[in-house]
């Protein structure tokens, strides 16, 4: 679509030409403004006449989110007048500006290629393309032309655009789908599609964008992730490492505490917590967080402020602590006695809102934690003690469900989980409860939804774990009891304010199952973890998530021969809860998932790790380092493990993608080429962002702040973009015709090559031996014109 000279970039909406535009793009005769709803095209003639036309989405979301992607190092500024009050300056500028929910599960992304504008529409699974109808305002008419092309026809010009081009993922191909514009009216557009697979999304490829270790001279161990509203990347985890990476590849910006504050000998570390930006590349900043003893991070949480929430565990007396509820580490009872933490991080982690213990006079630990839109912070764990602090009924507190210890802790083998609530500011402890039953019970995730629902998950072995509205034929322990107990994964779900239980349900097979993460969104949960039980509850069978563990027997607690993953919804309900769909994943060896998170239109995806080598993936739609197959294999030539991701539609009845993400090699039998994922994040557009452990070091690393493993193992961090395969675009570049596309990530020509034929249509096609040249971010061909007609295309090596 050309329109004027329309520049590669846009610019953040401050500018003077439209207060309403959310992102404003210029060219020396054009101006284009995009808002939630649509967006402007405003063409000048040499004259000073304009002619414009405002493209509307007919009935979208006007509360749609739009955001910048893919920022641009330059600025804009603007020093307009004889008043400095009125300048605005250092606006940023990107090469993508990406809205998204225009309709439920219809995302749009605006782009640039030179003086060339294009947009692409990403579509969910089971979403009809004639949910799209595009209207322009202001045009004196549109049409379609004889090449399929869309001309909007104004007052003294034309804005042409081009035939819509569609493709899809089928089995082991890539499939171009029939289509183009059908118009409505004089004035409006919708599509119109041949056959496709309606239970496939139109967009499903792939692509690694960055991928970075992240770590010191020790070890360091990555455990949970965060995104706030801006994108901006927080991590926290714990380590040994006394120089940190801050060390490795300049100097990090100076947090609240830039000290390390153990001893990295013996297993005495800090935890700590760091802020990237979007793209992992800006160290925005990075803290120690810890005394003297032990201390590590499991859970993280950020706020609309981008104030950052962490929880674990800590045995150090001088454990860092403001407006604490509680102020010391509780007394030495037994060998080895913790308490759990709470901390908020203001926005830049220069300084604490508030630092708090949280425990009794046994151990105590935090294992996750969440925040609501009021800035409450919801978290679960697990404790052996008898005098955890709970609630009674008074001010703002509510009274503990469970207000006592029901198993024994005279040895560490029993505990029961707990959540807690603490006010904004960490003023008050707004709620806390003990929950389980006389044996081991362990709460490993927490997740807030836009109602304040409160949903936990775990494991449990206690045969009298509180119930309430429990899943058909899981109202009670199913793992057997001899010769080891075995646990159930359990999930609860908490009425805001905590008053009363929604329901608390087990939720496994006859061995042993564990819940490891849980999201929530418009009342349903979201669990995944691990299953070594045959019968695990399933809604269905299916060769795209091959379960293996009938082949391996059965397996008690966590001394397992073979695990697979699960993924189960239980469906929003105030009476009793049901599964929507649950599904068994894995191979062979030991396949764990360990967090889980949903984009805006409702695609789940999971990160966990695999020793397994027949993991389900999709080759079709994979290159580059998202690989079909595991990379680790120690010294003995047995598979270690990889990180594993998994991409799912709305009902988890097809894998948008799965891939095994990892490294080769350490040269010690007890490493192995070991890789982790230990959590994700996913933002609005389906852009996973995966962090854990990796001992491998070879570990596949793109666009990275930090190259090389620097220590005996070393935390990484991941963003993978859920993105159309990059546009290719051709023009005329006297005396050359001229051929390109972006490079994003790993869409490059080692894993992306340029196709070219002669004659349409044909099999005929073959990779170019020109090399290119790397031009503003393009990959850029150049071909003779003289040559005889050519025909292009992108294709995986």
């Amino acid at each position: 679509m050309n329109v004027g000279n329309l520049p590669l970039f846009f610019e953040a909406g401050q500018g003077p030409a439209d207060a309403m535009a959310a992102f404003i793009a210029h060219g020396p005769n054009s101006e284009f403004l995009i808002s939630p709803t649509g967006a402007q095209f405003v063409l000048r003639k040499t004259s000073g006449q304009t002619a414009a036309t405002r493209m509307q989405f007919l009935g979208a979301n006007p509360a749609a989110q739009v955001a910048g992607d893919a920022e641009l190092s330059g600025k804009v500024n603007y020093l307009v007048g004889d008043n400095p009050a009125q300048w605005q300056s250092a606006i940023p500028t990107f090469a993508k500006v990406r809205v998204e929910g225009i309709y439920p599960g219809v995302s749009v992304v605006y782009y640039g290629n030179g003086r060339q504008l294009e947009y692409d529409f990403d579509l969910a699974a089971g979403v009809d393309p004639k949910t799209i109808a595009i209207h322009f305002d202001g045009a004196e008419k549109i049409s379609v032309d004889t090449q399929g092309e869309l001309v909007v026809s104004l007052n003294g010009g034309e804005i042409i655009q081009h035939r819509p081009v569609v493709y899809q993922g089928a089995g082991a191909t890539r499939q171009e789908i029939a289509g183009g514009y059908q118009l409505l009216d004089d004035h409006t557009a919708t599509f119109a599609l041949g056959r496709y697979d309606h239970l496939l999304p139109l967009v499903i490829d792939p692509i690694l964008s960055f991928s970075t270790y992240f770590g010191g001279n020790y070890g360091d161990i990555i455990h949970a992730i965060a995104l706030d509203k801006n994108g901006n990347i927080y991590v926290t985890g714990e380590t040994l490492s006394t120089k940190f990476t801050n060390s490795v590849s300049g100097n990090a910006p100076s947090g609240y505490q830039p000290v390390f504050q153990g001893t990295g000998l013996g297993g005495v570390g800090d935890a700590f917590v760091a802020k990237f930006d979007n793209l992992g590349s800006n160290f925005i900043y990075f803290t120690y967080l810890g005394g003297s003893a032990d201390d590590a991070a499991y859970g993280l949480a950020v706020d609309n402020s981008g104030n950052a929430y962490v929880t674990g565990t800590t045995t150090s007396p001088n454990f860092p602590t403001k407006n604490a509820l509680f102020g010391n580490l509780s007394p030495i009872i037994h060998l080895y006695t913790t308490d759990a933490f709470v901390t908020e991080l203001n926005t830049n982690g220069s300084g604490l809102v508030y630092s708090t213990y949280l425990g009794g006079d046994s151990s105590d630990i935090g294992k996750a934690i969440a925040v609501d839109s009021n800035g409450t912070a919801y978290v679960a764990g697990y404790t052996y003690s008898t005098n955890f602090p709970v609630t009674v009924k008074s001010g703002v507190s509510t009274a503990a469900y469970q207000s006592h210890l029901l198993c024994t802790n005279s040895l560490y083998i029993n505990a029961n989980a707990f959540l807690a609530a603490i006010a904004p500011g960490g003023t008050n402890l707004n709620y806390s409860s003990y929950f389980g039953g006389t044996n081991f019970d362990e709460a490993t995730a927490v997740a807030v939804d836009s109602s304040n629902f409160i949903y936990v998950a775990g494991f449990t072995a206690s045969t009298n774990f509180p119930t309430k509205n429990p899943l058909p034929k899981n109202g009670h322990l199913d793992g057997a009891l001899t010769p080891i107990p075995a646990f159930d994964a359990f999930v609860a779900k908490f009425q805001p304010g905590y008053t009363n239980l929604v329901y608390s349900t087990f939720l496994g097979g006859t061995n042993s199952d564990a819940a490891t993460g849980i999201a929530a969104q418009n009342g349903n949960a979201y669990v995944v973890g691990w299953t070594t039980s045959t019968n695990f509850p399933c809604t269905s069978v299916s060769t795209n998530f091959a379960s293996f563990v009938r082949t391996n027997g059965a397996y008690y607690s966590y001394y397992v021969v073979a695990t697979n993953s699960f993924l189960t919804e239980i469906t929003n309900s105030t009476t009793a809860s049901g599964i929507g769909f649950s599904v068994m994943f894995g191979g062979y060896g030991v396949d764990v998932a360990n967090g889980v998170a949903l984009d805006a239109t409702g695609n789940i995806f999971v990160v966990g790790s695999a020793t397994s080598t027949n993991y389900p993936t999709t080759p079709a739609n994979l290159f580059g380092s998202l690989s079909p197959t595991n990379s680790g294999y120690n010294v003995l030539l047995t598979p270690t493990s990889d990180v594993v991701i998994s991409a799912f539609n709305t009902n988890a009845s097809a894998l948008l993608y799965s891939a095994y993400l990892g490294g080769s090699g350490y040269p010690y039998l007890y490493a192995g080429g070991n890789d982790f994922g230990n959590a994700i994040a996913v933002d609005p557009a389906g852009n996973a962002y995966i962090v854990g452990q990796t001992w491998s070091t070879n570990f596949p690393t793109v666009n990275a702040r930090q190259t090389f493993l620097a220590g005996t193992n070393d935390a990484f961090i991941a963003k993978i973009l859920l993105a159309t395969m990059p546009p290719l675009s051709a023009g005329r570049a006297a005396p050359n015709v001229q051929v390109f596309w972006p490079s994003i990530g790993q869409a490059n020509t080692n894993y992306i090559g340029l196709q070219t034929t002669t004659n349409l249509p044909t099999t005929n096609w073959v990779f170019t031996a020109q090399l290119p040249v790397l031009t503003n971010g393009n990959i850029v061909y150049y071909f003779n014109p003289t040559n005889p007609a050519r025909f292009f295309r992108l294709h995986k090596h």
